[in-house]
């Protein structure tokens, strides 16, 4: 891993952890319930295993589907991901945790349904911010330069694509990750509290149904620093994986 992602991790991951280590502080102080704190951290960690997975599956096969849609835009991927990508605004993390809600209780199991539709927002954002990527990789302009020259270099298709366009069309998607992790949070909060998950996202609102603020506040001061942790993963990995920060050039902070 670059040094400068390993830095950006230190200075960000911190900052991430303190919230959730508040809240969950916060909540052994003033929250009625004796075993508040140990909920708070199950509910955590409930939450991080429902939107992380989603989160990973979701951009991985957006960004993949709308790379696609710009190398082949014709075959069944490139529609596949055209479609993802027109669909983006169209598909609310909330609604699609309403329509699973209604078809677990009409029998159908609650993780994958839960893990489907908190992936299906992810993947319409990664495909919408790849697709436009790639097509600039391949193109005439500045940003297809590495590719072009690749090609003058003799190198087989597949490894253009696989080492000099796809990395160029992943780093955008990455990079505007923050925008997913949001939805994915919004979502599972909607989830836990339709399915009955005992996740933080529940917590918070069981809490708040009831007027307890002391419930209430901790979780949502977890929720918030989960969040930032999810983001500072989202933009090391960024980091890591555009070509652009494979150099020399010192980091110079977030």
């Amino acid at each position: 891993m670059p040094r400068p992602v390993i830095r950006r991790l230190i200075d960000a991951v911190p900052t991430a952890i303190l919230p959730m280590a508040a809240g969950v502080g916060l909540s052994a102080l003033v929250a009625p319930q004796p075993d508040a704190a140990m909920a708070l951290l199950r509910g955590l960690a409930v939450t991080l295993l429902l939107t992380l997975p989603s989160l990973a599956v979701g951009t991985a096969l957006g960004t993949l589907a709308g790379s696609w849609a710009a190398v082949a835009p014709r075959s069944a991927g490139g529609l596949v991901g055209r479609l993802l990508a027109a669909a983006g605004p169209l598909l609310p993390g909330f609604l699609l945790a309403a329509l699973a809600a209604l078809a677990v209780r009409a029998g159908a199991s609650a993780a994958p349904l839960g893990w489907t539709a908190l992936s299906v927002p992810a993947a319409c954002q990664a495909a919408r911010l790849a697709l436009p990527a790639m097509e600039r990789a391949l193109g005439s302009g500045p940003e297809g330069g590495a590719v072009r020259m690749a090609r003058g270099l003799g190198l087989d298709e597949r490894t253009v694509l696989r080492h000099h366009a796809l990395p160029q069309a992943v780093a955008p998607v990455m990079g505007g990750l923050r925008a997913a992790v949001l939805a994915a949070m919004v979502g599972s909060v909607a989830l836990e509290s339709l399915l009955d998950l005992p996740g933080a996202g529940a917590l918070m609102i069981d809490a708040a149904r009831v007027g307890s603020a002391a419930g209430a506040v901790p979780a949502l001061v977890a929720l918030g620093g989960l969040t930032a942790l999810l983001n500072a993963l989202g933009l090391g990995a960024r980091d890591w994986i555009d070509p652009a920060n494979h150099s020399s050039t010192p980091y110079q902070g977030a």
